[in-house]
């Protein structure tokens, strides 16, 4: 069952994702979506760290907070 990677408007569905890391994944798509280093994963949503592993059928996103209120 295929992966979706996702950054900004960039996506992939790739088969070979399941089962590897957050960072496994940022070196193997990063430069494809064009995901910043300070990108914040998210596994269906959820925030997950880089050492989380990506399940069968998961959506994997990469955010960039553009910027928080009250952030100095």
């Amino acid at each position: 069952m295929s992966i979706c990677v996702r950054c900004g408007v960039n996506s992939t569905n790739l088969d070979s994702l399941a089962g590897k890391t957050i960072r496994e994944v940022r070196d193997e798509v990063g430069d494809l979506l064009g995901v910043a280093a300070n990108a914040q994963p998210r596994i269906n949503g959820a925030p997950v760290s880089e050492d989380a592993r990506v399940p069968e059928g998961a959506s994997v996103e990469f955010v960039k907070v553009a910027g928080e209120k009250g952030a100095a």
